[in-house]
């Protein structure tokens, strides 16, 4: 079971001070002379002082959270001060209101000034010492969890524009021939404009997870498919080799759609005679392969760096890093291959 971040704060949070008094506990036990009732005055001052702390992390969180980095770092500092100061005035209570009881020594009006200095000055150094180690972790924590919080919303950024060059280029192309259509075959007709209504709520869903199983991205290339075919008819022929094992395992959403696309835009679309598009999908080395192979011929270098294949690219980098990679080859016929790894998707869609 994952814990929540609460749950962890107060895990840390409890384990933390109580090393803190286990340590502190051990110091005395090793004093020539123990005594147990110095086990209470500790476990006062370390939980005060823990309270303090959580409160302080409360007042952090409301008020200077949003602040600039030396107003946090100086509400911090002084918040330490007071917190220390604040746990060892209320230790200094509770031993006063302790030599009132049977369990401890009265103390002598002459020496009540010394005990309190004493008391004071050693316990408030040593609490103060654990409330700026306390703030310093808490601080950096807090940095790291926004760095990673700011990160991860740019890197959805980025990918919400890539995935905005998505929207098909094609579309005004698909109207005019559905609108064609009409007059020939209206029932087909019916069917393409339910075709690619379903393919554009799936290119336009800003809900929609970045990833997708390829099962669902297969099925609006499918609808993409069947869009094209209205213009190219018999010169588009499309094959398809995927293996039930890779079905569920997560791909970037768009991205088959886009490969199949450039493969349609720069190799079956330029060649009178049409051909042929090959989809296969393998598990090789825990990796997931996909290969998108057309007919056709690079025309120059620079088609392997145009704005579909750099959007790929962009996408693989932000979602994998290093893990991930593309590469577009001539052999026979053009292959652009695809390398991503395994993820399988749960029932709730996520990785």
């Amino acid at each position: 079971m994952k814990l929540s971040r609460t749950h962890v704060y107060w895990l840390l949070h409890t384990v933390g001070w109580g090393l803190l008094y286990s340590l502190i506990s051990l110091v005395i036990y090793q004093r020539p002379v123990f005594v147990a009732t110095e086990l209470l005055y500790a476990l006062v001052l370390v939980a005060s002082t823990a309270l303090g702390a959580h409160l302080l992390r409360l007042l952090y969180k409301q008020r200077l959270a949003q602040a600039r980095i030396s107003r946090q770092v100086l509400g911090l500092l002084l918040g330490s001060v007071l917190v220390a100061a604040t746990a060892t005035l209320i230790l200094l209570a509770f031993f006063f209101l302790l030599t009132l009881t049977d369990y401890s020594f009265p103390v002598p009006p002459a020496q009540r000034w010394f005990v309190i200095k004493t008391i004071f000055s050693g316990n408030f150094i040593n609490m103060l010492m654990a409330m700026l180690l306390w703030s310093a972790c808490y601080f950096a924590v807090t940095k790291v969890r926004q760095l990673r919080q700011t990160t991860a919303l740019l890197t959805a950024t980025q990918l919400d524009a890539l995935l905005n060059q998505l929207n098909p280029h094609f579309l005004f192309n698909v109207l005019n021939n559905i609108r064609a259509l009409i007059l020939e075959d209206p029932n087909k007709a019916r069917d393409m404009l339910s075709v690619l209504a379903d393919m554009l709520r799936y290119n336009l869903d800003s809900q929609a997870n970045v990833k997708v199983a390829l099962r669902d991205e297969l099925e609006v290339v499918h609808h993409y498919l069947a869009l094209c075919a209205i213009q190219f008819e018999q010169r588009l022929r499309y094959e398809e080799n995927i293996p039930p094992d890779c079905m569920t395992l997560a791909v970037p959403r768009l991205l088959l759609q886009l490969c199949v696309e450039n493969a349609i835009k720069h190799g079956i679309s330029t060649l009178p005679a049409g051909g042929c598009i090959q989809l296969t999908a393998s598990i090789v080395d825990d990796k997931l392969q996909l290969r998108v192979l057309n007919d056709g011929q690079l025309t120059s270098p620079a088609t392997a760096r145009g704005v579909g294949l750099t959007n790929i690219r962009q996408r693989l980098a932000l979602l994998y890093q290093s893990n991930a990679s593309i590469k577009l080859v001539q052999q026979q016929n053009v292959l652009t291959e695809i390398c991503l790894p395994m993820e399988p998707l749960d029932e709730s869609g996520h990785c």
